[in-house]
């Protein structure tokens, strides 16, 4: 099953949201990871074998040039405010992730 690692740019409300929904959701502020260095999410997700979920459109890029990471899924700037819309987004992500297919890739959305 998938699990979402959130940095510290998510909102609780969608990783309750997922919770609720059977998807584990961690989010960085609750394992001591606030403040970190991306490249520290990065490597907490990949060791848990989460999906790390950002807004940070300039590191999912640097990440692409990477393929020793679990999977990264950045969002655009537009669902910041879109607490509905980015449910249903990464509601429609789990069902769609194959684990063969979709690790060591940075996914960006939409």
């Amino acid at each position: 099953m998938i699990a979402f690692y959130f940095d510290e740019h998510m909102r609780r409300v969608v990783a309750n949201a997922l919770s609720s929904a059977g998807y584990p959701c961690v989010m960085a502020v609750d394992v001591g990871m606030a403040g970190k260095p991306d490249e520290q999410h990065l490597a907490y997700a990949t060791e848990k074998q989460m999906v790390m979920v950002t807004f940070d459109r300039p590191f999912a890029g640097i990440t692409m040039r990477r393929t020793d990471f679990f999977a990264l899924l950045c969002l655009q700037q537009d669902f910041r405010e879109d607490v509905g819309g980015m449910i249903a987004l990464l509601t429609e992500f789990a069902e769609l992730f194959d684990e063969n297919k979709d690790t060591g890739k940075v996914h960006w959305m939409p």
